[in-house]
């Protein structure tokens, strides 16, 4: 019979999707293999409360006359660890005892089982497709949309907080042991981060990883995720603390709402298990309470200037669930004006809109209001360069977040303003009482 380190070995002879794919399949009603499998990427199911660190303390040489099985210590795994029987020294002197009764390539199987890493080079998302539903996925609390009708769902007062711009994760600390994945499951280091959150009470907590000193979502997360992340400089912004029963309560789609702590609970639990944390790669999300969603709208208007994405309005009472929460709403202040094109301004040298335009200058007709927008794509670029006299005095619909006036300008400016389409059925340009009127009828949508 072919041994699971074979079976590892196989998956690994080509690195085409295809090919592991097919090898996947082959082997699939391998009891054994799907477990190894799903214990070493389902780290919903397991948390072992060891990891690498455990690994390199262990000192083992192996006893001929009696040997285990890689289900037997599987099963060591599963109710010994998970279930918290051994931790701490207790759990690397059962390591040794298991690695010296262990065949050498069992033991590098489940070393690569406690570090969560089968090095196949295969992600949960592609096992899950070759053996349907092994791997089970975070609990994810996603955003309703905010409209009139959806913020009736709100009641006040509310919490309304900074929508990080950055990565989600989830850290879970269990004994001491923290560990943190992604909303898909998988599995990163964060040692500065890590080591600052060993000694907080057991749960898991949700927030989102952004790097200091940058707003740029991209140039941020491509840095974070990349091969050599800048660990100094990546900070987790905390907005929610679920206790572990209320985590696996969320997940059972059989039960109607199983959970019952209200995320003003969950929060100020959460700012207390922090507050002596909160440091240098450790924060608490921005926020603040508002009482009606006029204040939630001008808290998002504010951020946004500030070059944030947005914000989010949670309801007091809101429940943790897997799925969408009609308790919490992206809140992004969406304004649409009439502006008329007066010129072009020239693409950046160096960049595909050299020699071409980079954006348009707008203004409106009284003059109290002027920009610049892009917002088109490449096929339009090209038309648009090739006929810029066809658009000189058109008028265009533009969008953006808010409306300011700064005190060395004698106009108006337009928030992140983007190009929405031309209106050949327009003449007139908004004013700027018609702006404002706009922007207040954005910000009263409840009404």
């Amino acid at each position: 019979m072919t041994s699971i380190y074979q079976i590892l070995e196989e998956l690994n002879i080509e690195n085409g999707s295809n090919y592991k794919t097919k090898v996947l399949l082959k082997h699939k009603d391998n009891k054994t293999l799907t477990r190894v499998l799903k214990m070493a990427y389902d780290n919903v199911k397991y948390v072992f409360g060891v990891g690498k660190t455990s690994l390199d303390k262990v000192e083992y040489s192996w006893v001929k006359e009696s040997k285990i099985t890689i289900e037997e210590a599987l099963d060591i795994l599963e109710f010994e660890f998970c279930s918290r029987k051994v931790t701490g020294n207790a759990a690397i002197n059962r390591l040794t005892e298991m690695f010296s009764l262990l065949d050498s390539d069992d033991v590098y199987v489940i070393s690569r089982v406690i570090e969560r890493d089968l090095r196949i080079n295969l992600g949960k998302t592609h096992i899950n497709k070759c053996i349907k539903n092994l791997i089970t996925k975070p609990a994810y609390m996603r955003c309703g949309v905010y409209s009139s009708k959806t913020v009736k769902d709100i009641s006040f007062p509310a919490y309304c907080q900074l929508k990080a711009d950055g990565t989600y994760r989830e850290f879970t600390v269990n004994d001491g042991v923290v560990t943190s994945r992604s909303r898909s499951g998988e599995s990163y280091d964060y040692p500065l981060i890590f080591d600052q959150m060993k000694d907080l009470q057991n749960g898991i907590y949700v927030g989102e990883l952004v790097l200091r000193g940058e707003k740029g979502r991209a140039k941020g997360n491509g840095l974070i995720n990349s091969d050599n992340p800048p660990h100094e400089d990546i900070i987790v912004q905390f907005w929610d603390f679920i206790t572990v029963d209320e985590y696996h309560l969320s997940k059972e789609k059989d039960r109607k709402n199983p959970c019952t702590i209200q995320y003003s609970r969950r929060f100020e639990r959460l700012n207390y298990l922090l507050s002596t944390h909160v440091g240098k790669n450790i924060q608490v999300i921005e926020s603040i309470v508002v009482n009606n969603i006029e204040e939630a709208l001008k808290f998002t208007s504010d951020v946004m200037n500030d070059g944030f994405e947005g914000s989010i309005l949670k309801d007091f009472k809101g429940v943790f669930k897997d799925g969408t929460s009609k308790h919490q709403l992206k809140l992004k202040l969406e304004i649409n004006v009439e502006m008329r094109c007066v010129g072009f301004h020239d693409g950046t040298r160096g960049t595909k809109r050299e020699g071409k335009i980079g954006s348009i200058i707008f203004e409106n007709d009284d003059r109290t209001v002027r920009g610049k927008c892009s917002g088109f794509t490449d096929k339009e670029l090209d038309y648009y360069s090739e006929n810029k006299e066809k658009f000189i005095g058109k008028i265009m619909e533009v969008q953006c977040n808010d409306i300011s006036k700064s005190s060395v300008n004698d106009f108006y400016a337009l928030s992140h303003p983007r190009f929405i389409e031309w209106r050949d059925d327009k003449d007139e340009t908004d004013g700027i009482d018609k702006i404002f009127e706009i922007r207040n009828s954005s910000m009263c949508l409840s009404k």
